[in-house]
């Protein structure tokens, strides 16, 4: 609306300071709004690489090789307290 009514009216060098001190603003803004933009993509990408290498699952840790999570005091009946990630079956045996 300034614009138009310097222009109509004749005025226009007692408007070029408003729009010099918009234009600047408005090229500040945008400067910023770029780099924000850039900062979060880099961050996006970043994230994304780190999602790809991690494991769905969590940590690496499988259940075959693992082994079940066992109470305190209890004991593997296989030899070195290893179960390779199989939960023993409750046969009536006392371990």
């Amino acid at each position: 609306m300034v614009l138009e009514l310097s222009w109509r009216n004749g005025l226009n060098d007692f408007t070029m300071p408003y729009m010099i001190n918009l234009l600047c603003q408005q090229t500040k803004e945008l400067a910023d709004l770029k780099a924000d933009n850039e900062a979060r993509k880099a961050k996006e990408k970043e994230q994304e690489h780190v999602e790809d290498n991690t494991p769905i699952l969590g940590g690496g840790r499988l259940m075959i090789t693992a082994g079940p999570a066992g109470g305190a005091g209890r004991t593997s009946p296989a030899p070195f307290a290893q179960t390779n990630g199989f939960a023993p079956l409750p046969t009536g045996y006392g371990y």
